[in-house]
């Protein structure tokens, strides 16, 4: 599946309009990231996988009254796979302690022998 970004802008109702926009988005299905852009962040722009617009702007007019699908691309994958090539990991070494076994030292006694 091809990553996409979805931008879509919705009316502000509210205070209240923000969560209720970034709530709806990540409970969608494939929605990598959500961010809020504009100059009165008025605009989701949503990054993920297999994502359906049309379906999240039907599940956004349910919470809001009004959402605009704006723009729908395609993200580059080639510069984020620059990236990480140049990013090393180290790992910790773990100290493990050897485990001890319990021996029982067998009783000694005679099975032909008897107190009366």
């Amino acid at each position: 599946m091809v990553k996409q970004k979805v931008v879509m802008k919705f009316s502000m109702n509210g205070p209240k309009s923000h969560s209720k926009a970034l709530q709806a988005v990540v409970a969608a299905p494939g929605v990598l990231s959500v961010a809020l852009e504009g100059e009165d962040r008025s605009k989701v722009v949503v990054i993920g996988e297999g994502i359906d617009c049309v379906a999240l702007a039907k599940l956004l007019r349910k919470k809001l009254d009004y959402v605009e699908i704006v723009t729908v691309s395609a993200v580059d994958e080639k510069d984020k796979e620059k990236d990480s090539k140049n990013i090393y990991s180290t790992w910790p070494y773990e100290v493990v302690v050897p485990q001890s076994y319990m021996y029982q030292p067998p009783a000694y006694q005679d099975p032909y022998c008897c107190i009366m």
